[in-house]
Formats: C-alpha cells, structure tokens, sequence
C-alpha cells in the first residue's frame, strides 16, 4: 500500500479541484510537456509513481501511463522537473506527462520545446531561464515558444522570481575614466543636472550569492543580428573602492552581455556597481537584472532602479508568463484579495528588434499574464516550512506558480472535448477568469492587468466551467458601419470582438471583389472599403462578417454602409489586424435595419441580404406588378436568402419584407 500520497495545496487556492469533480474533468486525454532541470537524478521517481505522486504502472489509482522521458541530465540536477510534474499529477491526474531536460544550453532547450510538440504535448511549461538571453530582442527559445504556439500548443513560463531589482535606464555618457586612461568611460547614473553618480550602490547580503546580467540595445549576433556596435563593460567595487570583480568581454560583433556572479564571503554588504564603455557609440538604453540575493537601497534615489526583471523568453509573445502568489495568501485560504509573492517578477521590458536584429518600434508586451499558486507540498522538494503542519516539502516559486496555471489549462482542454480550444482562447479565457490582485509596486489599487500580477489569480473552476462542452464560449462578433470622409469614395466600418481571445474571421463587400481573412484581436478592429457603384450608380454596399464558434458552425454579421460623410471631426489612425492603416475620423456608429437586395436587375435569382433589429422571423412575399403571389417564406430575421427567379419572365416585381411594424417593399427586376 502506499503511503498518504502529497498533494499541493496550489490546487485548493486556484479552485481546480472544484473544477475535477464539478465537471469531471481530470486532464484525460491531455499531453503535457515539462521543461527543467532534471526529473531523475536522484531516483525517487519510482517510489513517486508507488506513492501516487505520479502516473505510472505502478501507480495506486489507475494513472497507468508513465512519463516519458525525451532527455534527461545524467548527473549533476535536483529534479525539480519532478517537482513540477507531482503538481502537475496533483492537478490533471488524467493528463499523459512528458519530460525534456532544459539545462544543455539555449538551442538544446529550443530543440526541446520542438520535440515535445512533435511528439503530442498540447500544453508545454517550462521554469528554466538563461542569463544570457536576449533582453531586448526574441532569443531562440523565445521564437521556438512562438512556433510551437502558432501550431496549437499552449505554453507556460515561469515569470521569474527577480521582483523588480533591475536597473534600466538611457545611456548617459561621460568623460570619467575610473580605471585610467583607455579603460573606458564611466555611464552616468545621476539625473540630468545632478551631481554626477558613477558608481550605483547595491545590497548583497553577507554570504549570499550575487549574479548579474548586463545588456544594451545593441542585436545579438548569436540570435541571427549583426552583433553589437558598443563594446560596454560590467564592473563591481567594494565599500573601500576596490575593484572586486569585472566583465570585460569583446562585444562588437558578438553579444551585447556582461555576466557577473560571486559570493559574497565578505562582512561587507555595500558594493557599486559601474558600466564603462570601452569602444562604439553610444548605446540608447542599458539595463542589468540583479539575479539571487542583490538588491538596490531605497534610500539612495538613482533614476532608473527598480525597473521591469521579466526578460528573455518569459517575456516571449507566445508564452503565458506566470507569476506567483502563497496559496495561503488566496481567498480559498481566507485571503479576500490575494497578495503576490515578494520575489514575482516584475513585467515591462521593451522588445527593440525583431528575429533578424532589424531595430523596430518599442513593443510593450503585457507581461506577466496571469498568477498561479507556489508554496504548496510535494513530496520530496525542496525543503519544509516552518510555518506550515505538515512535515512534506514546500515547492516556491514562480517555477511551482506555472505547472499550477499548466495543468489547469489541460483540464480546460479536456472538458472541452472537441480539442479546438486555441492557444489564445485558453490564455484569453484564463486571463479573465482571475481574482484581481494589486501592483506591490503602484500607488492604490490597478483595477485589471498590471505588470505585476497580470490579471490576477487564476480560477480554474471557472475557466474550467466556461469551456466545458457542450457550451457557446465564443461570443458573436459585431459589425458596425462608420461615417466616412468621402463616402462616393470609400466606407468605413468596425468589428466589435467580445471575446478575450483573437477569432479568425472573414468580411467581403457583397457583389465586390473586396474582402479579407485574418485573426480579429479582443476589442475593436477597423478596416475600410471602396465605395461600390453598379452602372455608375452607388448600390447598397452590405458587408458580411463571417467566423466560425467553438463547434465549427459558421455565423455570421452583416451590415449596410451609412452614407454619412464625417464632419468637423479630428481623423485618427487606426491599425487594421491584417497590417493596414486606415485614416478613420471619429466614430459615429449606425446600425440600420438591412432589407436590400443584390444584384438587382438579375438574370436568376434574388439574393436578400436581411438584418432586422428584432430576432424574430420575417415574412417574405414576392408578387408580379399585377399583384399575383409567386413567392412566400417565413425567415428569420437575419440572413442571406436565395429566391429563384429562372422561371419567371423578364420584368419588373415587388418584393415584400415584413415582421410585426417593420415593413419594406423591394422593387426588383428580372432581366
């Protein structure tokens, strides 16, 4: 028999074990793909598997399939791969898991993310970061991130457990050499006109362990740029003024990265940290992320402290970026608002260059995305709190925090059942299914996102709820006609996307070759279209919206262009999903009743295009100019409607739509 088997109490604080018994839903189905350090170079795997921690043959509760292991270090790891994967189990009993060690370098972890997608994993997380990796530009694994999720795999990342002890700031230069002539000029940390602040005070703790990166808007050659133009240097002095430790390396043409770590087996704890600038132009912008125990003093004001440390491929477009929260500090735990983990990284690092080092303009990404649990039990990792009754392990960190929010998203999956729930729509879904949770470091309350917290902590019973089949989760999208500059030339219109993911949708202008196919973000999307004419004369010009919802039914909007010229209003540019730009004045939304009919003479049939405000049906009647009845359908009230008029002779006839006060009569003529 086993001993009690563990479980994390993450489970209960982000409510997905309401979700497993609510809706059944266990992860069944689901394979998950674990990236970290090692799963076991200690050997407990087994006795996990014996003990229920995790699935196996030998697992007491029917969980039979066994992790499969792509790669794993030989020696030298704490298996905290493991550790995730116990939460993981904890979570999604049902969910098949695979492991791929990260800790062989920056292209074996790529390679790794590849092969677990190659292999089935529909969910991947990972809790490993190289310091090397680009901070202001999409590294390799950041893109193999960006191409797994473009092919349907949902990715989780841990944010980073770094707080906001980074350093980002314009370069600001100086004549000051602090090692003699032909070392390098010192940066200036001070204000402009301020006394001059060449070296930045620091806090490292006796016996603590000190790393630090340094980076500076320059491409990195190793990622696919041109390397650096700027050869900067890293150096840390002491309290007495004696240089203790630099980072000296050749940076033109290579990378833009200076790495410094060390112990500090010292009584001191003040150290200064200096950036020189040994050859090149001036850099725009440099920034260094203090990593482990260093931290900056709140006393000494030095602009540009206490900057964004979500860097690298946490900070990656595709990648759910997940922070942390204590489960004790959730309401599931008596924690009305839950309160974020002290070391959770702080989001907000720009992305200055695209994958080919080309510089582009400043992207802010919404880092991080979402909360999830740390601070739970496993049943060997890492070591026991103090505060806690029980005597298991407690796992901390955003590293426990992401294989929380991974398993979660695999009971999404799961009760979904039809497997087409997209990477976009569970992170969209997770994301507003969340208790709110305040920016530690903002004034008052940020209602919503924050760059701390994303938006908040995650509730897997609800995400779990809103997905589960046989449910409508994506919400009609709305089409809306705008005033235009010069409606004889063209009409402006508006998509209204409910939802809090992006839908793939189609619109074309009814009888025109105009259309366009592209994926609608939440909120607003404009695009404009050519004015039709049909024989020099203007004709209704109804553009149909068209998506498919969750079951792959096709549905659809459709609205008529107003005519109504924009005036004495401001224009504005509004940036289309598909890459175009469009002049757009300011909005004044109509959303007439449609009842047109296009083309209109025709050679055989009718085509009615109908929009009624009201959802009931609708009576269509087509009579001869005599008055004869050839045509009677009852419809709903929105549609496109086919009338076949190949039998009827060449002439003119009378089209009649009615549903309760609405009425309109149709001249329409066959040719």
């Amino acid at each position: 028999a086993p001993t009690q088997t563990v479980y994390s109490q993450g489970d209960t604080a982000q409510g997905s074990y309401i979700a497993r018994k609510k809706y059944k839903s266990d992860g069944k189905g689901v394979k998950l793909g674990i990236l970290s350090d090692s799963y076991n170079n200690h050997w407990g795997a087994e006795t996990g598997v014996m003990n229920g921690e995790l699935p196996g043959p030998k697992n007491p509760y029917g969980y039979k399939k066994p992790v499969k292991v792509l790669s794993d270090m030989e020696a030298g790891g704490i298996d905290e791969g493991r550790a995730m994967a116990e939460i993981v189990h904890d979570v999604a009993p049902g969910a098949e898991i695979a492991f791929h060690t990260a800790d062989f370098g920056q292209a074996a972890f790529a390679q790794g993310i590849l092969e677990l997608a190659n292999i089935g994993c529909q969910v991947i997380v990972d809790d490993i970061f190289y310091l090397d990796e680009p901070y202001f530009q999409d590294g390799i694994i950041a893109q193999a991130i960006d191409k797994v999720v473009k092919k349907g795999v949902t990715y989780f990342t841990a944010a980073g457990n770094s707080s906001n002890n980074s350093y980002e700031m314009n370069y600001k230069p100086s004549g000051f050499e602090p090692m003699g002539p032909g070392w390098g000029t010192a940066h200036n940390f001070a204000a402009p006109g301020a006394t001059p602040i060449y070296q930045q005070p620091i806090f490292i703790p006796s016996g603590g362990r000190f790393t630090v990166g340094l980076q500076w808007d320059d491409p990195f050659y190793s990622v696919g740029g041109s390397g650096a133009e700027t050869d900067l240097d890293l150096l840390i002095f002491d309290n007495l003024g004696n240089l203790r430790y630099a980072s000296m390396y050749s940076n033109i043409g290579s990378d833009p990265f200076e790495l410094i770590g060390f112990f500090n087996n010292t009584p001191n704890t003040t150290f200064f940290v200096s950036i020189l600038k040994y050859e090149g132009p001036n850099p725009s912008r440099v920034k260094y992320v203090m990593f482990d125990e260093g931290s900056f003093y709140y006393n000494v004001p030095v602009p540009g402290q206490f900057a964004p440390s979500i860097v690298g491929h946490s900070n990656s477009a595709g990648a759910i970026s997940t922070a942390a929260a204590f489960y004790k500090a959730t309401p599931a735990y008596g924690q009305q608002v839950p309160l974020i983990e002290g070391f959770s990284s702080l989001g907000g690092t720009m992305i200055y260059f695209d994958n080919e080092g080309i510089r582009i303009p400043a992207i802010l990404r919404k880092k991080p995305d979402i909360t999830a649990p740390d601070g739970g039990n496993t049943s060997f990792f890492f070591r026991d709190d103090a505060d806690d009754t029980d005597a298991s392990p407690n796992f901390y960190g955003t590293s426990a925090a992401a294989p929380h929010a991974a398993a979660a998203a695999a009971l999404m999956i799961d009760a979904q059942k039809l497997n087409t729930l997209t990477p976009s729509q569970i992170r969209g879904i997770m994301a507003t299914k969340t208790y709110d949770m305040d920016n530690r470091y903002a004034a008052g309350f940020e209602k919503g996102f924050d760059y701390n917290t994303g938006t908040g902590l995650i509730r897997a019973e609800q995400s779990v709820g809103e997905v589960k089949f046989p449910n409508l989760y994506i919400k009609n999208l709305e089409l809306v006609s705008l005033c235009s500059d010069d409606p004889a030339k063209t009409r402006n219109w508006k998509v209204v996307n409910p939802n809090p993911f992006e839908v793939k949708a189609h619109w074309f202008l009814t009888g025109f070759g105009q259309d366009n196919k592209s994926y609608l973000p939440p909120g607003d999307t404009y695009f404009t279209t050519q004015t039709g004419y049909y024989r020099n004369k203007v004709v209704p010009n109804i553009v149909i919206l068209d998506w498919e919802d969750n079951f792959g039914f096709t549905r659809f909007d459709l609205a008529s262009a107003t005519a109504n010229e924009c005036k004495n209003d401001q224009a504005a540019t509004q940036v289309l999903s598909a890459g175009d730009k469009v002049a757009l004045v300011k909005e004044k939304p109509v959303k007439p009743e449609i009842a047109d009919v296009f083309p209109n003479p025709s050679h055989s049939q009718f085509k009615l295009y109908l929009s009624l405000n009201t959802p009931g049906k609708a009576d269509i009647t087509l009579f001869t100019e005599s008055g004869k009845l050839l045509y009677r359908n009852n419809v709903p009230g929105s549609g496109i409607y086919d009338i076949d008029a190949s039998n009827y002779k060449p002439g003119l006839y009378l089209m009649k739509i009615q549903q309760g006060s609405f009425t309109r009569t149709i001249k329409v003529i066959k040719q």
